[in-house]
């Protein structure tokens, strides 16, 4: 009768082992891809499919699935809900106002800096010891970065 040594079930085990382990880090990596490789257009179409209708109806689709980087400043659902019946030209307006040309990250908004956005409209940022206010509008989800650009949730809408 055959039989394995105990060290060769040993060394077996150990590389069944580190083998789920870099299967599990993997997977992990893998999971965590498809967000940064995702277009701005897209990350929103598929968790706020009410704000993609009105980007699409906005004419703002372009802009948002293309290469260039943008940061999109977006309103709470609450409000988004608010736009649906409004004219695509002001609608344009009011979603490129919430739209900054460049990639920007919660930490590269100074206090005191002032950015234009792409309605040309100018965005004052306040930096507290705890949050940042964008025009009075306080990022409450930050960072979400994707393929070009990165989108952070505001609390309120910002005033043109």
């Amino acid at each position: 009768m055959n039989t394995i040594p105990a060290i060769a079930l040993k060394n077996f085990a150990f590389s069944l082992i580190l083998c789920l382990s870099v299967l599990q880090v993997q997977a992990q990596q893998v999971a965590a891809v498809p967000q940064a490789r995702t277009s701005m257009l897209q990350f929103i179409i598929e968790k706020q499919p009410e704000l993609g209708n009105l980007i699409a109806k906005a004419g703002l689709a372009p802009i948002l699935s293309g290469d260039a980087a943008y940061t999109f400043l977006v309103p709470p659902a609450s409000e988004i809900k608010d736009l649906k019946n409004e004219p695509a030209q002001r609608l344009r307006t009011i979603l490129s106002g919430h739209i900054l040309k460049g990639k920007y990250l919660e930490s590269d908004f100074k206090d005191g800096t002032t950015l234009e956005t792409l309605a040309g409209t100018q965005l004052n940022i306040c930096r507290k010891k705890d949050h940042t206010l964008v025009s009075g509008s306080r990022i409450v989800e930050a960072n979400t970065e994707v393929k070009n650009g990165v989108i952070h949730q505001l609390s309120r809408s910002i005033k043109l």
